[in-house]
């Protein structure tokens, strides 16, 4: 499955018009200081760092970090903000814009510089049947892609989970996050996922608690459920046969979701599942070592 979620230059414009001037930066006269620690020395393309800020009378913190806005959460000491990094974006030294705002209203920025290292992404070929071959189309990729972002890019201030985030399904893994595949010798698309061998009807579990978002039939990601965790953290679970949750339902670690199928763009029975940060894909088994989302807090 392939990548190109990235809001428009439009809907960005609108989204940094929204959020930066609201936290326009004050005078000398400013509430602070403020301490921002950050818990990594550089990301890998498609890996997740964790910011932290706190200080004196902060009342609210977001960031602006490859043309994408991320919102802090309070934490009990501070807040907590978690940094993605594109998967598709070069790499390089990006600056992160930390905008803090205070109870007495004064506001600041302040910029970090952030080192974007090689995700060390694999390559693969994949031979899917003459049927499949539609699914390859750009326009029914992006169409999809679009579909979820506008879901995922949305945040919510409240976090679901309590007990960490576990991987769905003990079973073989297989096909790995940010691989290169080319369908068919002719098209190129990246993954977006993990994938783990499932024979048919193999239960599905959720990764940690949140609220059920999507349960429907994608062309691509065929029987799809999509849980928003809060804090800006979505997980999704791909190609399943039957699914056994609706949209707005609430969930916990370890409830089945549904069973594993052979679906959508699929050439074999498997589950496959991705990890959204900040609106974009990011590497599960890295997100799943990060010690903000490993426990509770």
């Amino acid at each position: 499955m392939s990548r190109r979620i990235g809001l428009s230059v439009i809907v960005l414009v609108m989204v940094l018009a929204l959020a930066v001037p609201a936290l326009a930066q004050a005078g000398p006269d400013a509430a602070g200081p403020v301490n921002i620690v950050m818990d990594f020395q550089w990301i890998r393309q498609g890996q997740v760092g964790i910011v932290r800020v706190n200080g004196a009378d902060v009342e609210e913190v977001r960031a602006v970090f490859q043309e994408r806005v991320f919102h802090f959460y309070p934490d009990g000491s501070g807040f907590t903000g978690l940094i993605s990094a594109s998967m598709e974006r070069d790499v390089g030294a990006y600056v992160m814009q930390v905008w803090i705002k205070y109870a007495d209203g004064t506001s600041e920025r302040v910029d970090e510089s952030i080192q974007v290292n090689y995700g060390e992404f694999g390559r693969s070929d994949v031979t899917l049947p003459p049927s499949l071959m539609p699914l390859l189309e750009q326009d029914v990729n992006q169409n999809e892609l679009d579909r979820l972002a506008n879901v995922f890019t949305r945040f919510t201030p409240e976090r679901y989970w309590d007990t960490g985030f576990v991987l769905p399904s003990g079973n073989e893994q297989i096909g790995w996050f940010g691989a290169y595949r080319l369908y068919n010798g002719t098209y190129w698309y990246q993954h977006t996922g993990l994938d783990m061998r499932m024979p048919i009807g193999t239960s599905i579990n959720a990764a940690a608690s949140g609220r059920v978002i999507l349960s429907e039939l994608l062309p691509i990601r065929g029987g799809y459920v999509l849980i928003d965790h809060g804090w800006g953290i979505y997980t999704g679970y791909a190609h399943m046969s039957e699914r056994f949750v609706v949209p707005g339902e609430w969930v916990r670690q370890g409830d089945v979701l549904g069973l594993s199928g052979n679906n959508g763009r699929s050439s074999g029975a498997h589950l496959h599942w991705e990890v959204i940060v900040g609106g974009e894909w990011v590497d599960p088994l890295a997100f799943l070592n990060l010690s903000a989302v490993a426990s509770a807090e």
